[in-house]
């Protein structure tokens, strides 16, 4: 098959997600590559062939195709097996977000060298020395260390009096306790044994009793190079401290205008920008992901210092809808796939 352009797959999970997934691409086809969208189980190794769902003539269609030059993974906690298996059949570097369910830790590690003033301090989840680090911080949070969407997540503080408020997705606890032993043995059977990390706790900062995070969506362009595409606030239901579960959304400068002067304004974003850039940097020269695009949440603390919580190797599409030019959201990892078909073993 010969396609101008280029043939770019994007791989999904299952059938159910293709006309979904794939349709927000088709809109925003300005690369005008060939798209279609595919499941690890519709692919033929024998004939290195993939069943897939396209659109043809303004009709869905589902047909047989080579393998593509290029494929964009939207399947999150891929089988790197797989993975690896696609990427010796259509060239190493042309699977792009092949890993996207980021170990925490390993990006603290990663990060820390370079941006540590920006970093909360982050263990693996241990037993006996949870306690020591809830003594030092007063407030700290449990995240699986595979995890996504804030689930999972605990958030436990120590007062003054040294009882300790444990909750989820809530500032108001569920449980408290002044037993330190009960408190270790709670959070033992919370976490259970899915690897963990602690994390120390940022005082995040709030607009109107609600908090909210910056996330900074950083994509590679139709050159191969990042760019930071947006920068998107979501704003967490009252009382919560999970922006996850989010009231609303909106362009971060609209909340940052209500909090600070321009000139403030300007300043942040624009160390957010510095932050977001050279983390992209960092997962270039330091690890072997190949990514096209991840997000990166931050956070303020009451001095307007940002604090990076967690990166994403699957950016969330949805939280984008009703946001202003939010097609090159969907625009630019195509026009990336248009750049890999084109310059061929990278």
């Amino acid at each position: 098959m010969t396609i101008k352009n280029g043939f770019v797959g994007i791989l999904v999970a299952n059938r159910t997600q293709r006309k979904q997934v794939l349709s927000q691409y088709l809109t925003h086809n300005a690369a005008g590559v060939k798209l279609l969208a595919f499941t690890p189980s519709s692919i033929n190794w024998k004939r290195q062939t993939v069943i897939a769902l396209h659109r043809v003539k303004g009709k869905w269609s589902i047909g047989r195709f080579p393998l593509p030059q290029v494929v964009y993974n939207r399947w999150y906690g891929t089988d790197p097996k797989l993975i690896e298996r696609l990427g010796a059949a259509i060239g190493g570097n042309h699977c792009f977000n092949h890993i996207n369910r980021l170990n925490k830790l390993d990006i603290y590690n990663k990060l820390a060298r370079w941006l540590a003033p920006h970093l909360p301090e982050s263990f693996h989840y241990d037993e006996a020395d949870v306690l020591n680090m809830l003594e030092r911080h007063k407030e700290i949070y449990f995240k699986p260390l595979l995890g996504s969407m804030g689930r999972g997540v605990y958030r436990a503080e120590m007062n003054p009096s040294g009882d300790v408020r444990i909750g989820q997705h809530y500032f108001a606890p569920k449980t408290v306790t002044n037993d330190h032993l009960f408190f270790q043995e709670h959070m033992k059977k919370l976490v259970s044994s899915t690897p963990y990390i602690v994390q120390k706790g940022i005082p995040i900062l709030q607009i109107d009793g609600h908090a909210f995070d910056i996330r900074s969506l950083v994509q590679k362009n139709e050159h191969g190079l990042w760019s930071v595409t947006n920068l998107v606030s979501r704003i967490a239901y009252k009382g919560s401290f999970n922006t996850s579960i989010f009231d609303k959304t909106c362009l971060s400068d609209e909340v940052l205008n209500k909090l600070y002067p321009p000139q403030k304004v300007h300043a942040i974003m624009t160390s957010i920008y510095d932050i977001s850039l050279r983390i992209a940097e960092i997962i270039d020269t330091e690890t072997d992901y190949h990514l096209g695009e991840f997000s990166v949440d931050i956070a303020l603390d009451s001095e307007a210092h940002p604090w990076i919580i967690e990166l994403n190797g699957q950016p969330q599409k949805a939280l984008y809808r009703g946001i202003p030019n939010r097609s090159v959201v969907y625009s630019r990892p195509i026009q990336y796939a248009k750049y890999l078909c084109r310059n061929g073993s990278l």
